[in-house]
Parts: structure tokens; C-alpha cells; sequence
């Protein structure tokens, strides 16, 4: 599974999987919105889905349980922000989109191919948003950005 994007004025972006935080990014207050949830789902017929967590909530397993991906516990003793670039190093950066909003994102948004940050009710870290690539309001609008990619295209495009 993967996406080919034809950036005017850049190379072909090549995407096979997005790495996404959760709580703050995806959740709030440890929910999913049915219509996050079938966003993930579209997503998930086109690139792998990552969640990456630390479940601060205890509901990472049981939120996404129904969906077609993978949920990613973060390493204990690592710092999450290395924890989750140390990730995304492992699956390739090159070929990898991130959606995040706190300052444990930032480095993962810096280092993928297209970053993502999200401005929603717990706002995002400065890190973050200066790391991103685009920033939208909502995680169905950074969905959306995969799922529709014209609307990624303009954002990245010269």
C-alpha cells in the first residue's frame, strides 16, 4: 500500500504510512470522534496507520480495536519525543507522514516527509507548529490533507 503525490515544483512524494499521536491529536481527553474513527479507516485502504502513545488514558487499545492499524506503546525509559523519531527512523522517514501537536511530536514532525500539526482543544506546542510542514485545526482536516490530496498538494507546492 501507498500514495504517489506529484508536488509542483518538488519531487514525487512516495507516502506509505502516517505515524500519529493520540491523545491531544487524534483523542480528546483519551475519545475518538466517530468521524476521526472513519477517516483512520479510509486512510487505512491507502497506508499503514500508526498510533503512536503513551495510553495516558489507559483506552488506546479499546479506542482503536475496530481499525485496520497498529497501536504503538511507547518505550518506557526513552523520552517520548525520541521515542517517536526513533520509530519513525525505523520505518523511513522519506516514505512517512506525521500528525502530532505537543512538544513529545515535534521531532517525528520535523523529520517526515510531510508533518502535520494539529491546533485543537489542547492547542500545540510552538515546537510543533514550527517543526510542521502544514497545520490544520482539526484531526479530520489533517485526515483529510491524506485523503484528499489536492488539498495536501496546495500546501506543499512552490
Amino acid at each position: 500500500m501507498s500514495l504517489n503525490l506529484e508536488i509542483p515544483g518538488k519531487n514525487t512524494l512516495l507516502l506509505e504510512g502516517v505515524l500519529c499521536d493520540m491523545n491531544g491529536t487524534l483523542t480528546t481527553d483519551g475519545r475518538l470522534a466517530p468521524e476521526v474513527a472513519a477517516g483512520l479507516e479510509k486512510l487505512a485502504e491507502l497506508v499503514k496507520i500508526y498510533i503512536m502513545t503513551a495510553d495516558t488514558f489507559g483506552t488506546a487499545a479499546e479506542t482503536f480495536a475496530p481499525l485496520p492499524l497498529e497501536l504503538v506503546t511507547m518505550e518506557t525509559g526513552v523520552p517520548a519525543a525520541a521515542a517517536k523519531l526513533n520509530f519513525l527512523k525505523k520505518l523511513g522517514p522519506a516514505t512517512h507522514a506525521a500528525i502530532g501537536n505537543g512538544y513529545n511530536d515535534h521531532l517525528m514532525l520535523k523529520e517526515a516527509v510531510v508533518g502535520i500539526c494539529i491546533i485543537g482543544h489542547e492547542g500545540a506546542h510552538s515546537l510543533a507548529l514550527n517543526a510542521a510542514d502544514l497545520v490544520v485545526n482539526n484531526p479530520l482536516a489533517a485526515l483529510n490533507l491524506i485523503l484528499q490530496p489536492k488539498r495536501l498538494l496546495a500546501g506543499l507546492r512552490n
